[in-house]
């Protein structure tokens, strides 16, 4: 479905019904299904002064729906008139000014993780993801407790657990937009001398992704959250957040081994290939793998030789 990213609470507004026009400097022929995303930069102060508690709206997530019924050029006179249904304080901004005008809004049942991008974009929505699951809320690890309203927050030193030693986190970028960091934990003070300097207290290495490679792994990511009792709601809500995601070792590593094989990659044939066979490999293969691709310095050897037995790079 066609999607459009707004800030919060812009995005609730809308939802709401109480914003029915948006302004654009541009427009296009589309018409119809429109999914809305919340974008994961936060602007708390805005927030609230337009009437929000911050903590209560979703982040980096699709949320609703409304149908783009109309898109009219607007002059300075009906952009005056328009502005209890486009709800901007600012002066009419010159031309060309267009205002999308929305109907009939209504709210997924849970906010959809999905990263956001400028102008229109696709995002999978759809009856499957209208129709999303209840599962159990998280019994908090050691090292975390329940935050107010949505989400998790841990405390300001991370405490593994052992049964689970791999901490993922979702970083915000400027754009609105996510990407995530995932690091393999050790009790602060038993990082081997062999190891290279960590980039978090406690962590053994880690590796960063985002974009459209990001994108291409995300059916791994979300499976391997829902391997551990977390929701694929949870990923939107904790964008920016302290939270990380603790993940036991069978979920973990496979995802550690997708994230590192891919990140180089473009090609989404090649990422989806790499995905498929790191999921399918038995508990042995993976094990092997990862010891290889995460220690010495023929890591980064290894990691290019699963890609070529994978994806024939």
């Amino acid at each position: 479905m066609k999607a459009l990213s707004f800030h919060q609470p812009r995005a609730e507004q809308i939802i709401l019904g109480q914003k029915t026009v948006d302004l654009r400097s541009w427009q296009t022929a589309y018409r119809g299904p429109l999914a809305i995303h919340a974008a994961a930069t936060r602007r708390d102060d805005r927030c609230r002064d337009l009437g929000f508690t911050p903590e209560t709206l979703a982040y980096g997530a699709v949320i609703g729906r409304v149908e783009l019924v109309e898109i009219r050029l607007l002059d300075a006179e009906t952009y005056v008139a328009l502005q209890p249904q486009h709800r901007s304080e600012a002066p009419f901004p010159g031309a060309p000014c267009y205002g999308w005008v929305f109907a009939n809004p209504e709210r997924l049942p849970e906010p959809l993780p999905v990263m956001g991008r400028r102008r229109l974009f696709e995002a999978p929505i759809g009856e499957s993801t209208e129709r999303q699951e209840s599962e159990p809320a998280k019994k908090p690890a050691s090292g975390q407790r329940p935050a107010s309203g949505t989400g998790y927050q841990a405390f300001s030193a991370p405490q593994p657990d052992p049964t689970r030693p791999f901490a993922l986190y979702t970083l915000a970028n400027e754009d609105g937009s996510y990407r995530v960091a995932l690091y393999q934990w050790v009790n602060v003070g038993q990082v081997p001398q062999s190891a290279a300097t960590p980039q978090a207290p406690g962590a053994l290495w880690s590796v960063e992704l985002g974009g459209d490679v990001l994108r291409a792994v995300m059916d791994h990511l979300l499976a391997a959250l829902r391997a551990n009792d977390y929701k694929a709601t949870d990923l939107a809500r904790a964008v920016g957040s302290e939270m990380p995601f603790y993940l036991g070792e069978p979920s973990g590593l496979r995802l550690a081994l997708i994230l590192m094989a891919v990140k180089p990659l473009a090609r989404h044939d090649r990422i989806e290939a790499i995905g498929q066979g790191i999921q399918a490999m038995s508990a042995e293969e993976a094990y092997y793998w990862f010891s290889k691709c995460t220690a010495g310095a023929d890591a980064v050897r290894a990691q290019k030789a699963l890609r070529v037995l994978l994806a024939g790079e």
